[in-house]
């Protein structure tokens, strides 16, 4: 597994953003709300990241709810969307997400329905009545696959065999960042940010061939991951793309229908279809 998945997810984003945002309109103002105050930067906390990394995947199904905002800004662009997800994500690569788009002065889509069952993956769309079914691998590698929340994506990631290793708490903190390709040269830096008044322990690792900052906020008394960033300019774009876990359940209840998709009565099945509101 490559370091924190910067890299797979670093690429997926610019992949998103720059072939579309030139079709984004000049009037969606960019409003982040968030204001965050940076602190001076501090020595890496390892312990903490340990137990962090354990923490997020003691279980092998998680409900997670989160918002994500999405930004991109230059000279000639300037745009922001929202979204708010619901994901259960099982480590066998079983998920089930609905994903609700908004964007300032407008009313939310419907939510799109994304459903795997571990081996393939459909997206439905019901403002269009449509839908598309593609194998489990090739979402995985697709532009839409953050979509379902990076943190369930990174969840997904995680071997089982790894995760199970993991969550039985018998490893050295030097062993656990080893076994998910944290190594030693890795240049990790961390720093505390105050976010709405609460204080953050923030890991951040910079791709220097990408110019994308990816960042994990942990609340330090309780090692729980509470926000994801990506952050930085590519091809004289500002892109900012923060997802802020709201609630995070370990073993949320299924039903048969959890990861099983069945297409509504009147829906049309499309070759590919694109969670993206581009």
């Amino acid at each position: 597994m490559k370091p924190i998945l910067m890299t797979i997810t670093a690429l997926s984003i610019v992949a998103l953003v720059m072939p579309k945002a030139n079709a984004i309109q000049a009037s969606d103002k960019l409003q982040v709300t968030s204001a965050t105050q940076l602190s001076q930067a501090t020595a890496v906390d390892i312990s903490l990241l340990a137990k962090t990394i354990t923490g997020f995947l003691q279980s092998d199904r998680y409900q997670t709810e989160s918002q994500i905002l999405m930004s991109g800004k230059n000279q000639g662009i300037d745009f922001t969307i929202y979204a708010q997800v619901k994901t259960i994500a099982q480590s066998d690569g079983k998920f089930r997400s609905e994903i609700t788009f908004t964007r300032e002065g407008e009313q939310p889509k419907p939510p799109t329905l994304v459903i795997s069952d571990g081996k393939q993956v459909s997206i439905y769309k019901p403002d269009s009545k449509q839908y598309a079914v593609t194998s489990y691998d090739n979402f995985g590698k697709s532009d839409d696959y953050f979509l379902i929340g990076m943190s369930s994506s990174l969840f997904l990631q995680i071997p089982n065999d790894t995760r199970k290793i993991l969550a039985r708490g018998q490893l050295s903190d030097k062993e656990i960042l080893q076994l998910i390709g944290l190594t030693p040269n890795l240049d990790l830096k961390a720093d505390q940010r105050t976010v709405e008044g609460e204080s953050f322990y923030v890991y951040n690792y910079t791709a220097s061939k990408e110019g994308l900052t990816f960042s994990g906020f942990v609340q330090p008394q309780t090692a729980t991951l509470k926000q994801l960033q990506i952050s930085g300019k590519s091809q004289g774009l500002d892109i900012l793309i923060a997802e802020k876990i709201l609630n995070r359940t370990a073993n949320p209840a299924l039903t048969p229908q959890t990861f099983t998709f069945s297409p509504p009565k009147g829906a049309k099945k499309v070759k590919s279809l694109s969670i993206s509101p581009f």
